[in-house]
C-alpha cells in the first residue's frame, strides 16, 4: 500500500479482533481475547451519563451513586460485593473502582478467569450495577460522610481557583456549575429519593456499554452477556440523553486568580476549537498532523528551559479534549515569582513564530521518526498488550468514538501516511488554531503574598496583543553534527561466568572487575530494564558537601553526555526508545534506564559515558538551580508540603541531612564541588553491578557489557557505606503541624521497632499490613464515614540499622482526629487479641497469592528482585517458598506481628491542622 493510493475518505475500520454488538434494548457490548495477563479479565460496565445529566438539586449526586454500587445490590448485600471480591484477590482500588466525570460514569473490575464459578459470580456484579443496585436509606446516608471527606481532600488553593476560572473557559455552559464531586451542602442533603431518581432516570442499557478483554473465550463471554442484560428494560417515558455546548465568544478572555496557598505560577493558554470528526483516514491522518504540530513546539519550549534565565520552568503543549464537547490548542507554562509576563510573552511568541514561519524540515523528521517508533514499540508489543490498555480504547470508542482499528492497522498506515506529510499541512493546521482572540482563554494562577506581582487581566490583554503585532524572527534548529563522543573504548572480556539455572540468571565478571547480572524473560517482546548499583552515596560526604552530593545526579543529568549539552542530546535520541539516568542516594549510588532491543547498544553507550565523560555545563547548571528557586519560592504557602516536609524532619529526629530545602539552602549547592562528587562517585566499574532483565539474549548482550562496560577504565577499588547514626524518632511523640485554611487535617501514625531483615519476615509483615489496611478501611471508610481513603504501609530498612516504621495515613474533618485514631488503634488492639479472622484470612491469602502470581510475569518486578537480592546478600530461589510460606500462616501469626511491630512505647502521631 503506498501513501498515494490510500483513499482518505475510506472509513477507518475496526478491529476484526474485536466483537462488537448492540442488544436489542441498545446496550453496545464490546469483547476481545487478550492474554496478557494470564487467567485474568478486565471488565468495564460504562455509563454514558455523568454530572451534566444532574438537575439543580442533584449535584453531586451521579457521583454519590457510583459509590452506592459498592454498597448493596440483589445479590450482594451492603459490604458483601467488596468482601466477595477481595475475596478472590481482586484488590480493592487496583483492581475494583470507578469514576464519574462530566458525561460519564465507568465502573472498572477486573476478574480472575481460571475458575468459572468465581469468573460467573464476579461478572453478576456488574450485571447489579447497571440495574440492581438497592440504594438503601441507611447506607446512603453513611455513604454521604464518605463522599464529604473525598470532597474534603479535593479542597484547597487549587480548587478555589479552579471554580473562579472554569465559568470564564468554559463561557458560562452548563459544564462550569456540574462539577462531578459537587457540593457539600447537596452531598449531605439531598434526599434519598432524588438519588434513587438519578439512577432509575440514567442507568439504563440504551445508555451503557459493557466491556470484556482478556483471557477468555469470546463465544462464552458473549453468551453470558446476552444472559444478564438482554432482558434489562428501558424506563418508560425515558428522558433523552442531551449534550451541552460551550458557546463561542469572538473577544479574548482572560482570568487571573490569586490565593494565598497557591504553590507556583502558572500561565497557559486555551484556543478552544471544535471536536474533529475522527471517522475516516483522512481524520486519522489530520490527528498525526496535530501531534507532530505540539511536540515539535514542546521541543523548542524545552530548549528554552535549558538557558542561563530561562523564561519559564516547565512549559508544553497539547491539542485535545476540554471537556468531551470541546477540545482545545493549549500551550502551558510555570514560572518563577513576578516572571508570569514574561512567560506568557515568550509562550506567545513561540506560537506566534510557528504561525509566521512554520517548522524546519529537520524538526519535520526528527517528529516523524519519533512518532514512527512509538508505533513501532506498540507493535511489537501487541501480542503482549496489557488487557487494561486495550480496555481504556473501547470505552473510548464508545463515548467518544475514538477509533480502533487495531495496532497492525494503526502500524502499517502510519509508516504510509507518515512520509506524504508536509511542513505546509502542519503550518496550516496550527495556523487554524491561532485566533487573534476568538475563543481564545488565558489563565493565570499565581501565589497571593508580598512582593509578587500578578497582571490584571487588562495587562494580559495588552501582552497579547503587543506580541500579535511585533515581529519576530524565524527559528535556526542547530544540529550538532560532532560525535557523541571522541573516544571508543578498548573493550574488556567476560572474566567469569556463573550461572542460576532454577531462575535464569547470569552473571558475569568482567577483566575490569565490573558485575553483569541478566535474566532473559519473554514476558514483552520489545523490553529490556536496566540498573546499576554501588555502594556509596551522599552517607560518604561531610554535612558541609551534602546539598553538593545530593544534587549531583540531578546537576548532572541536565548536563547532557559526552560533547552534546542537554538540548543537543534531545534531538540525538529522537529516534531512540530509551530512558538513563543516574541517581546517588544516601547510601548507593547507580543508573536507572530502559529501552528497546534495536536500542541496546545506545543505553550502554550512554552508560558508559556516564563514567567517562559526564559534562560539567554552567548554563545548565544555571537552568537547573532556577526549576529548583521556581519549585521552592512558595512551597510553604501549600499545607500539604509543610506537613510532608515536617513529618520527614521528626521522622528522622531533626537531623540536617533530613532538613526541608529552602530556596536559600540552594545557595550551598556548587557547580563544580557538585560534579567532582559526580566523578568520584562513577569513577570505578568495578564497584558496581549492572543488572538487565527482559528481551535480552546473551549474543546481543554479551559483546556490548565487554566495549562499553568492560571498556570502562577501572582502579579495582570498591567502597562501601559510612553509618552516619541518623536516628529514626523513637519514643512517644504528638506533634501538631498548623497550616492552611480549609476545614482539613491530615494524620500520620507511627510505630517504630526493631526488625530483622530477611525475606520471610518481610512477608509476613506484608501480609499483615494486607490485613490491617482491610479492617482499617472498613473501620474508618465504611462504618464511622470518617475518611475517603487510609493506608497503613511499612518501610523496612536493612541499612546501616536493621529496623521498621509502620505508617497510618490518613485525611479527615479536624474535628474527627481523636476518634479517628482512637478507632484505628482500636483495630490494633483487636488483632492483637484476637488475631485474623477466618473471612480475612482468606482475603489476605489470595491478595498476596494472586497479586505474586501477577509479579511473576514483569520484568520490573524480577529487576527489582534480584536487585535487592544482590543488595541483601539473599538467594532469588527462596522466592519459591513464597506460597507455602503464605498458605501456612494462621490466625495466631497476625496476633504475634501485631504486639511485635505496634509497640506503644514507640508510638507516634503527628498532624495537620488549619491555622486557627
Amino acid at each position: 500500500m503506498q501513501a498515494q493510493t490510500i483513499d482518505l475518505q475510506s472509513k477507518v475500520p475496526i478491529d476484526p479482533n474485536v466483537r462488537i454488538g448492540k442488544l436489542p434494548n441498545g446496550m453496545t457490548y464490546y469483547i476481545k481475547k487478550n492474554a496478557k495477563p494470564e487467567h485474568r479479565c478486565e471488565l468495564r460496565l460504562v455509563v454514558n451519563a455523568g454530572s451534566m445529566m444532574e438537575t439543580n438539586n442533584q449535584l453531586g449526586l451521579a457521583h454519590l451513586q457510583e459509590h452506592m454500587c459498592f454498597n448493596g445490590t440483589k445479590n450482594f448485600k451492603k459490604s458483601e460485593l467488596v468482601d466477595y471480591l477481595e475475596s478472590i484477590g481482586t484488590r480493592f482500588g487496583a483492581d475494583l473502582n470507578a469514576y464519574t466525570s462530566f458525561d460519564e460514569t465507568v465502573y472498572m473490575l477486573q476478574l480472575p478467569t481460571d475458575t468459572e464459578s468465581v469468573f460467573l459470580k464476579g461478572f453478576q456484579v456488574i450485571e447489579d450495577w447497571a440495574h440492581n443496585v438497592t440504594d438503601d436509606n441507611s447506607e446512603i446516608d453513611k455513604e454521604r460522610g464518605v463522599v464529604v471527606e473525598e470532597w474534603r481532600l479535593g479542597q484547597g488553593a487549587d480548587e478555589r481557583m479552579r471554580r473562579k476560572y472554569f465559568p470564564v473557559l468554559l463561557n458560562g455552559s452548563r459544564y462550569a456549575d456540574r462539577l462531578p464531586i459537587g457540593t457539600k451542602e447537596s452531598i449531605l442533603g439531598a434526599p434519598c429519593d432524588t438519588l434513587k431518581s438519578f439512577y432509575k432516570t440514567w442507568y439504563r442499557p440504551d445508555l451503557m456499554a459493557v466491556v470484556v478483554v482478556g483471557d477468555i473465550d469470546v463465544d462464552k463471554i458473549e453468551t453470558l452477556i446476552k444472559a444478564h442484560f438482554a432482558e434489562i428494560q428501558n424506563p418508560s417515558n425515558e428522558k433523552p440523553r442531551f449534550t451541552s455546548t460551550i458557546p463561542d465568544h469572538n473577544d479574548l478572555k482572560v482570568s487571573v486568580c490569586t490565593d494565598k496557598e497557591a504553590s507556583y505560577s502558572l500561565v497557559e493558554i486555551n484556543f478552544k476549537q471544535p471536536v474533529p470528526e475522527s471517522n475516516t483516514i483522512g481524520d486519522y491522518r489530520n490527528s498525526m498532523i496535530s501531534n507532530l504540530a505540539t511536540s515539535m513546539l514542546n521541543d523548542r519550549y524545552s530548549e528554552l528551559i535549558q538557558q542561563n534565565n530561562p523564561p519559564f520552568n516547565f512549559a508544553g503543549s497539547y491539542f485535545g479534549s476540554v471537556v468531551r464537547a470541546k477540545n482545545a490548542f493549549t500551550a502551558y507554562c510555570v514560572v518563577p515569582d513576578n516572571g508570569i509576563e514574561k512567560g506568557l510573552s515568550t509562550l506567545l511568541t513561540e506560537i506566534k513564530r510557528v504561525k509566521d514561519f512554520g517548522y524546519t524540515s529537520t524538526e519535520l523528521d526528527r517528529a516523524k521518526q519519533s512518532v514512527l517508533r512509538s508505533y513501532e514499540t506498540m507493535f511489537n508489543e501487541k501480542d503482549k498488550t496489557e488487557s487494561k490498555s486495550l480496555v481504556r480504547e473501547y470505552v473510548s470508542n464508545f463515548l467518544e468514538q475514538e477509533p480502533i482499528p487495531g495496532i497492525d492497522w494503526e502500524y502499517n498506515t502510519a509508516k504510509n501516511l507518515l512520509p506524504g506529510i508536509t511542513l505546509e499541512e502542519i503550518n496550516k493546521m496550527i495556523d487554524s488554531w491561532i485566533t487573534d482572540g476568538k475563543n481564545c482563554v488565558i489563565i493565570v494562577t499565581a501565589p497571593e503574598k508580598i512582593g509578587v506581582t500578578v497582571p490584571t487581566e487588562d495587562a494580559v490583554k495588552t501582552i497579547f496583543s503587543h506580541v500579535n503585532n511585533t515581529a519576530v524572527e524565524k527559528y535556526t534548529d542547530k544540529v550538532s553534527d560532532k560525535p557523541l563522543t571522541n573516544s571508543i573504548p578498548i573493550p574488556g572480556k567476560v572474566a567469569k561466568e556463573t550461572s542460576d539455572a532454577e531462575n535464569g540468571i547470569t552473571t558475569w565478571t568482567l577483566s575490569n572487575g565490573a558485575k553483569i547480572v541478566f535474566k532473559q524473560t519473554d514476558f514483552k517482546n520489545d523490553e529490556i530494564l536496566f540498573n546499576a548499583f554501588s555502594w556509596g552515596g551522599t552517607s560518604l560526604y561531610s554535612d558541609d558537601d551534602f546539598m553538593c552530593a545530593n544534587n549531583a545526579d540531578g546537576i548532572v543529568d541536565n548536563s547532557g553526555l559526552g560533547n552534546y549539552d542537554d538540548v543537543e542530546l534531545s534531538k540525538y535520541t529522537s529516534n531512540m526508545v530509551l530512558s538513563i539516568s543516574p541517581n546517588i542516594g544516601e547510601l548507593t549510588e547507580g543508573l536507572d534506564g530502559s529501552c528497546s532491543v534495536k536500542d541496546l547498544e545506545n543505553l550502554l553507550q550512554f552508560a558508559n559515558l556516564y563514567f567517562t565523560a559526564p559534562r560539567k555545563d554552567s548554563t545548565s547548571f544555571n537552568s537547573f538551580i532556577s526549576q529548583m528557586i521556581t519549585q521552592l519560592q512558595n512551597k510553604n504557602n501549600q499545607p500539604g508540603a509543610v506537613f510532608s516536609d515536617s513529618l520527614t524532619s521528626i521522622m528522622y529526629s531533626y537531623n540536617p541531612r533530613y532538613k526541608p530545602m529552602t530556596e536559600q539552602m540552594l545557595s550551598q549547592i556548587k557547580l563544580t564541588r557538585a560534579y567532582n562528587i559526580f566523578r568520584e562517585r562513577f569513577s570505578d566499574p568495578a564497584d558496581f553491578t549492572f543488572v538487565f532483565v527482559g528481551s535480552v539474549t546473551p549474543e546481543s548482550l554479551k559483546p556490548l557489557v565487554e566495549k562499553y562496560i568492560g571498556g570502562i577504565p577501572s582502579k579495582g577499588k570498591t567502597e562501601t557505606y559510612k553509618d552516619n547514626n541518623i536516628k529514626w524518632m523513637n519514643g512517644n511523640f504528638n506533634k501538631k503541624v498548623m497550616k492552611g485554611t480549609e476545614p482539613k487535617s491530615t494524620v500520620a501514625m507511627l510505630y517504630l521497632s526493631p526488625f530483622e531483615y530477611n525475606r520471610y519476615n518481610r512477608n509476613e509483615l506484608n501480609a499483615f499490613m494486607k490485613l490491617l489496611n482491610i479492617k482499617l478501611r472498613e473501620t474508618l471508610r465504611e462504618d464511622m464515614s470518617g475518611v475517603y481513603g487510609v493506608s497503613a504501609s511499612p518501610q523496612m530498612v536493612h541499612y546501616p540499622k536493621s529496623q521498621c516504621r509502620i505508617i497510618v495515613y490518613f485525611s479527615c474533618s479536624p474535628e474527627n482526629v481523636d476518634a479517628l485514631v482512637g478507632a484505628a488503634k482500636k483495630v490494633i488492639a483487636e488483632i492483637m487479641a484476637n488475631g485474623c479472622d477466618d473471612k480475612n484470612l482468606l482475603k489476605v491469602k489470595e491478595l498476596m497469592l494472586k497479586g505474586r502470581e501477577s509479579d511473576l510475569k514483569e520484568n520490573r518486578f524480577w529487576l527489582s528482585l534480584i536487585t535487592s537480592s544482590l543488595k541483601d546478600n539473599e538467594q532469588v530461589s527462596e522466592i519459591k517458598n513464597f506460597n507455602s510460606q503464605i498458605d501456612a500462616l494462621k490466625s495466631d501469626d497476625f496476633k504475634r506481628l501485631a504486639l511485635k511491630y505496634f509497640d506503644n512505647k514507640n508510638y507516634g502521631q503527628v498532624v495537620l491542622y488549619p491555622e486557627k
